[in-house]
């Protein structure tokens, strides 16, 4: 009895050795992560074929931003938006759209070879805070993950909007417009008003509400022409994108509504 009990707490020890190895290799293994190119912007650094000086140099980075299968961000002169699909270590992006305003060189050679190389069938490594796209056995674009921007806790003295005319101007020289975000709530002085709407956002996208205007009658019809047509451009705006303290809103065809500057 005595050795049947001695074998028998012999097995229960090897069980819990055995118990406690498995327990100690399970605690030691990394955690299998699944990760994604969606969620962050990511700002170019890198374009083959393309001068890097020309990134390095630009007045704004281009970006990209992978969302719920829409890419879109701005390609050196324009904002761009185009369909993708993701399925392993692959993702299809294109065709590419967006606004045409002309600009000053290098931003649209810049332009034309993001446009030319970000569409097609890619091979996607992600290294930290690194995005590579790779065509066959070469890197074509590599991107670094931006700080995610906020609209809130700025005060963004505007810069150009959009007169309803395909065209955007710059405010009088003897007004000021500007805008506040806030929880939900933008308000701000429109020239002559002040006003306030709603506002919702989900990634680069953007809804505005219907804005509740002071009544105040400044007497100079240039004026109030610039409160309505400002307004109006606000209330347009579906995408946003930050850059170096400068706030760009486009509607949804592309066009550009507005610039600000951040305080």
């Amino acid at each position: 009895m005595l050795s049947e009990a001695r074998s028998m707490k012999l097995k229960a020890d090897w069980a819990l050795l055995a118990l406690l190895l498995l327990s100690s290799h399970v605690t030691a293994a990394e955690p299998s992560t699944t990760v994604s190119i969606e969620g962050p912007i990511w700002r170019l650094t890198e374009l083959r074929g393309l001068d890097p000086v020309a990134l390095r140099d630009a007045k704004r980075p281009v970006t990209a931003g992978f969302n719920a299968g829409r890419v879109s961000g701005f390609s050196g002169c324009n904002q761009f938006v185009g369909p993708y699909t993701v399925e392993r270590d692959r993702v299809v992006i294109g065709p590419l759209a967006g606004s045409m305003m002309a600009c000053e060189q290098p931003a649209m050679t810049v332009e034309r070879a993001v446009h030319n190389a970000l569409a097609g069938t890619f091979r996607y490594v992600l290294e930290q805070d690194k995005l590579t796209l790779i065509s066959g056995d070469d890197p074509v674009l590599t991107f670094q993950t931006e700080p995610a921007p906020s609209l809130e806790g700025v005060t963004w003295k505007v810069t150009g909007f959009n007169n309803g005319r395909q065209a955007v101007v710059s405010p009088m020289s003897d007004t000021m417009l500007a805008i506040t975000f806030t929880q939900g709530s933008v308000e701000g002085f429109a020239g002559c008003n002040t006003f306030r709407a709603s506002y919702t956002v989900e990634a680069d996208r953007i809804s505005l509400g219907p804005a509740a205007v002071t009544r105040i009658n400044c007497n100079e019809d240039n004026v109030m022409q610039q409160e309505r047509q400002f307004l109006s451009a606000l209330e347009s705006a579906t995408t946003w994108s930050i850059a170096r303290q400068m706030l760009d809103m486009h509607r949804a065809d592309g066009e550009r509504v507005l610039t600000a500057a951040g305080h």
